[in-house]
């Protein structure tokens, strides 16, 4: 089921970068190519209305992706295409597209780019320039893995050290219940019981001597309990300050 929506996702946000080139690709080509920086100022409106409602990271929101794209379309074709000195904005569309998004994406994103800007392709340099594409785009699918994986790694990190400190709390909770056991229930009854010991010892007329004797072990044995104890409960203070 998760792999089945991941793949619709995968699909949607294709598509919708595709339209996006298309979209971008004509109007570059048409007389609307002289408002090309209005267009741009426009599309960063609507980045931050998007960023103010989704409240989601840089390129990870799908809206937010296709503005980056079309935004970084629109700013080489109007500079020189394929020949701008800005062209390496590329790299880092593809770099934060791979950083927060899929492979397939970024694949797809790299593809897209280079049949964009292939109309353009009059020069060697120009020829460079769009095959630059396909050294970079593995380079930035290798360390959007690793930055996921790292990701995963502290997310790992932050569930064990929240783990470790519900453990502290849950021994905190236990060595509380213990010393009150050991400080209240425990001794009391051991008092008591020893208590009750001492008055039938008290007079043990009552008793035959083997029975006398029996109620001195008993008697004996809950004093060391009592004794003991104490001895536990220190042990605990000491081992657990």
């Amino acid at each position: 089921m998760k792999h089945g929506r991941d793949f619709l996702n995968i699909l949607f946000i294709a598509l919708a970068l595709t339209l996006t080139s298309v979209i971008i690709f004509f109007w570059t080509q048409s007389p609307l190519a002289e408002y090309n920086f209005q267009f741009v100022a426009i599309l960063a409106i609507l980045f931050l209305i998007s960023r103010k409602i989704a409240d989601d990271q840089l390129l990870a929101h799908p809206v937010n992706l296709i503005i980056f794209t079309a935004v970084t379309l629109l700013l080489i074709s109007e500079t020189g295409g394929l020949e701008s000195p800005i062209f390496f904005i590329v790299y880092f569309l593809l770099f934060g597209t791979a950083l927060l998004s899929s492979a397939p994406i970024v694949l797809t994103l790299t593809l897209l780019i280079m049949i964009f800007f292939s109309p353009s392709l009059t020069s060697i340099n120009a020829a460079i320039q769009l095959a630059s594409l396909l050294l970079i785009t593995p380079l930035a699918v290798f360390f959007g893995q690793q930055y996921l994986q790292l990701l995963n790694q502290q997310g790992e990190i932050v569930f064990l050290k929240k783990a470790n400190e519900i453990s502290e709390k849950s021994l905190a909770k236990q060595e509380t219940n213990t010393l009150i056991w050991l400080s209240l229930d425990l001794k009391n009854t051991l008092i008591e019981i020893s208590e009750d010991l001492s008055r039938l010892l008290a007079d043990p007329v009552h008793f035959t001597p083997n029975q006398t004797k029996n109620l001195k072990k008993i008697h004996q044995r809950v004093h060391g309990l009592l004794e003991e104890s104490q001895v536990v409960k220190k042990l605990i203070d000491e081992e657990t300050d």
